[in-house]
């Protein structure tokens, strides 16, 4: 078999990376689709509105959960584009907050702590992410 049509077997954490933001994408989508549906309809009192606002806002309108979707997919599919997709979401979920003022979790409703923690842990799974695809890429692992 030729180097070029050779196997290459996707590790554990390949797979659990990808599964685990093709839904974090999807879901995000799907909640994105959601709201849009809810402001066309009307219906909803103006703090539910400006909450729905911030949410779209915070996703910049989908383009973050469809990130989340094509980094998994070209993760999946071992392809060096993975690392630039997902440093590019690293830095949009780091800036985000300053750029929008906003509450980058709107609606939530847990103590500062708990708020905090879930940052550590998004940010550093996402780091980690990111180490992960830099070394398979300095590996050449990725094509």
């Amino acid at each position: 078999m030729s180097p070029a049509h050779r196997k290459t077997r996707r590790s554990i954490w390949v797979w659990l990376i990808s599964v685990f933001y093709l839904g974090f994408g999807v879901s995000g989508l799907m909640t994105v689709a959601m709201v849009l549906i809810l402001l066309h309809r009307g219906g909803a009192g103006p703090e539910e509105v400006n909450s729905m606002k911030t949410l779209l806002q915070a996703s910049l309108w989908g383009v973050l959960p469809a990130a989340n979707i094509a980094g998994a997919v070209s993760l999946f599919l071992m392809r060096r584009i993975a690392f630039p997709i997902f440093t590019g979401l690293l830095i949009a979920r780091l800036t985000l907050p300053a750029v929008l003022g906003a509450n980058p979790a709107p609606g939530f409703s847990g103590t500062t702590t708990d708020m905090i923690g879930g940052y550590v842990l998004g940010y550093g799974i996402l780091i980690a992410v990111c180490i992960y695809i830099y070394r398979l890429r300095q590996t050449g692992m990725l094509r």
